[in-house]
């Protein structure tokens, strides 16, 4: 039936009284507004399914309501919207809601204007030919049935998009509208229309509505976030259109993610930034960055990605090719994280599984891993050779490598006990063969001839400008590493090395106060060494099981290296122009751990863990004991009695340990110094290789120029150590080596007062005559 039958058929039932409705079906948009605009006249009355008197927001119409006021009413009333209404409720209810509304009582005239029913009013027509006069169906090309996707309120679309705010409004949409797509925001879900004549899907996790902002998304899974974090990339969609947009904006270049892991400390309380950047990471990559890529890929979330950068490194290999830069990478990365506490723990609990070679595994970041060296080394510690072991603390657990650093003494004694003294005191043991040097010690005390009284060398010190620090229970042991920080630092450090007075206790070590504090720069006291070894501070505690381990070492070093490093601020700013660390006395910890112990009864009773002893007419000297003044001091690892037992470190005997004493001058290096070797009888060539020559009458020996004036220069080489005269200005000589004779290539390290200020310089040396063979 054509539009123009159609119009003639409505305007003789409009003449009509006393009759039934009317259904007037189309096809498509066009035809219907074309019936609407031609009875669009003041005597006709249009009513719409979702009005409000009719249809509660986001509810289906209450057709109670319409057939109410059509029964009432005596006008000509159009009615639109039914039907596309029942299409949502399947056709069972649209046929039977059409038979209704054909079958109603009405006032006036009512022609139902249905949209794109032709089969289903046929099959009424099939069923009751009585309603054949009361139907017409208009002939045209059908507009295709939209799809319809439930959403949620507020959603965002972009200008190509239909989106009606609730189930109401859809009716009108799909009569006034040409969509294949529209979006309902709407509380209703699918499952309340399972017959309906549309298409219906949901879009109603924010998840769901991400997939169709950005297309991107499909390639993260919804697990990769909670519905919160969802949502709030919802909200942040409403000003930015596509993740790469949004990554931009709030974590950085999506080239370069992995350079603003560098940010990740500063932002990690911020749940959604730390979520931004994983799920940036998960879309574009991190870069070049194979460690992280590996991590990421492996990951289903911000704190799997964290957990994934700790432990992939336990996949490879300690002596995978691969390791060193993986573990140098890995490092970084977890520095840039912060280190989370959690983490590093379960981390901890995992590495101990690879037994021996955990070692390798564990970083200085943490006090938790520094903890474990100490527990790994007292296991593990005799399965190293040393050498191996320090190439595994030197990446490892720096700080502890330099405290294993020997510092030469240039003399052998002291080389060899406080080198063997030290990796006892980490590894926490005690050699048999130590014990005996301890004893033998004990009854020798060489250290009187080796060692000069402190006394002797505190007149002598120039304190203009200069700030003393009172270094309470600071030994020699910590040498090797306060050189090591002072040339990190471009510090100079001029080392005295003496003994204290015994008995080994502040209280009578304390001469040089009066000589170096001034009224300008009163000493400084550094004490918590000594309330670390002495009073177990700050949890260090040997009396413990779970502390019986030297653990307090690493705050000790610490405290050494925030000294070092606050000193060089001050004489940067030029607040003095020299810094002056001294120790009252030594500590022992071999003391402390030495479980077959001696005890001495005296009259008095021991004082200072047993250390020490007032003396007594009637008491005999122990062999093992020193003299000192009203006290004897015991020089090896026994014990007065009547004193409780040390829980870390103890002084106040006479063992190497706690007598030998440092005194250090430290000075600021301006600028970094150039050091050049060349033969004794040549000029300074800053090219290429230095050679020199050697042969049965003619001794090996070398010239050193450095940039800068030294004092006690040195040089090392082969394992060799030969002292250096100045001979002009910044020239020094070292006119015999008689143990480099063999003709190769060298490396030379040189040193000024202990200091190493130039390693691995290279020299050759050649014979004097091709035809002489080696000596060796």
């Amino acid at each position: 039936m054509s539009i123009g039958e159609v119009i003639r058929k409505i305007d003789r039932y409009l003449k009509k009284e006393a009759v039934g409705s009317l259904v007037v079906d189309v096809q498509n948009k066009t035809d219907l507004e074309a019936i609407v605009t031609w009875y669009q006249l003041p005597h006709n009355t249009f009513i719409f399914a979702s009005d409000a008197d009719i249809c509660n927001p986001d509810e289906f119409p209450t057709v109670d309501r319409l057939l109410d006021r059509l029964s009432k009413e005596n006008k000509n009333f159009f009615v639109r919207e039914i039907s596309s209404f029942y299409m949502l409720k399947g056709e069972r209810e649209l046929l039977q809601e059409l038979k209704e509304l054909l079958s109603m009582s009405i006032a006036g005239h009512v022609i139902i204007l249905t949209y794109r029913c032709e089969d289903y009013l046929r099959t009424l027509i099939k069923n009751d030919r009585r309603l054949e006069n009361r139907i017409y169906i208009l002939s045209g090309e059908q507009t295709p049935r939209p799809s319809l996707i439930f959403t949620i309120k507020g959603f965002k679309h972009d200008k190509s998009q239909t989106v009606v705010n609730g189930i109401h409004k859809i009716a009108k949409i799909i009569e006034s509208d040409i969509a294949e797509t529209i979006y309902v925001e709407t509380a209703k879900s699918k499952t309340a229309f399972p017959f309906s004549l549309y298409s219906i899907s949901e879009m109603r996790s924010p998840y769901e509505i991400l997939c169709n902002f950005d297309r991107l998304t499909l390639e993260l899974a919804q697990s990769f976030g909670t519905e919160e974090e969802w949502e709030y990339a919802v909200s942040e969609f409403q000003a930015y259109h596509t993740w790469e947009q949004l990554i931009s904006a709030k974590i950085g270049n999506v080239q370069n993610l992995d350079l603003v892991i560098s940010n990740f400390s500063l932002n990690a309380e911020n749940k959604y930034w730390v979520w931004l950047y994983f799920i940036g990471m998960k879309l574009f990559g991190a870069g070049s960055d194979q460690y992280l890529n590996n991590a990421m890929a492996k990951a289903n979330s911000p704190t799997d990605l964290i957990k994934n950068i700790y432990r992939l490194i336990l996949e490879i290999d300690s002596e995978d090719i691969r390791f060193e830069a993986v573990y140098n990478r890995r490092k970084v990365l977890l520095r840039a994280l912060g280190n989370p506490e959690d983490e590093v723990v379960n981390y901890c609990k995992i590495v101990i599984s690879k037994e021996k070679k955990a070692l390798n595994y564990l970083t200085d970041n943490t006090i938790q891993e520094k903890e474990l060296v100490f527990k790994i080394l007292d296991k593990y510690g005799l399965d190293y050779e040393r050498s191996e072991l320090l190439d595994v603390l030197k990446r490892v657990y720096p700080d502890l490598y330099f405290y294993l650093t020997p510092y030469h003494f240039r003399n052998d004694i002291l080389d060899h006990y406080f080198q063997e003294y030290k990796f006892q005191k980490v590894i926490n043991k005690i050699f048999p063969e130590f014990m005996d040097l301890v004893e033998q010690q004990a009854i020798n005390r060489d250290y009187n001839v080796l060692l000069q009284p402190r006394s002797s060398f505190v007149e002598n010190i120039d304190t203009t400008q200069a700030q003393t620090y009172f270094m309470d229970a600071m030994g020699v042991e910590y040498l090797g590493f306060i050189m090591s920080r002072c040339r990190d630092l471009q510090l100079m450090a001029k080392v005295t090395v003496c003994r204290c007075e015994l008995p080994s206790i502040t209280s009578r070590n304390k001469e040089f106060w009066e000589e170096l504090s001034t009224a300008r720069f009163p000493i400084i006291s550094i004490d918590k060494i000594d309330k670390i070894k002495h009073h177990g501070e700050e949890g260090y505690d040997y009396s413990r099981e779970d502390r019986k381990l030297p653990i307090h070492l690493i705050r000790e070093l610490e405290i050494i290296d925030e000294l070092l490093k606050k000193v060089k601020v001050n004489l940067v700013a030029g607040n003095f122009n020299k810094a002056i660390l001294i120790a009252d006395h030594g500590a022992s910890r071999l003391a402390v751990i030495h479980e077959t112990e001696n005890l001495w009864a005296m009259e008095s009773g021991g004082m200072h863990s047993g250390r020490c002893c007032p003396k007594s007419e009637l008491d005999e000297r122990p062999n093992s004991a020193a003299d000192a003044d009203d006290f004897w001091a015991l020089a090896n690892y026994d014990r007065f009695k009547g004193s409780r037992k040390a829980n870390v470190e103890v002084h106040g005997g006479a063992t190497l340990e706690e007598v030998t004493v440092p005194i250090i001058e430290i000075t600021y290096l301006s600028n970094a110094i150039e050091v050049k070797l060349m033969p004794i009888d040549a000029p300074v060539n800053f090219i290429g290789t230095p050679e020199i020559t050697v042969s049965f009458r003619k001794k090996a020996a070398i010239k050193i120029f450095a940039t800068q004036s030294l004092m006690d220069v040195s040089v090392e080489i082969d394992g060799h150590t030969y002292d250096a005269k100045a001979v002009d200005d910044n020239f020094y000589v070292v006119s015999e080596m008689p143990d480099i004779r063999r003709a190769k290539s060298y490396t030379v390290n040189v040193y000024a007062c202990g200091n190493l200020i130039a390693d691995s310089l290279p020299l050759v040396v050649r014979k004097e005559s091709g035809s002489e063979k080696s000596i060796l």
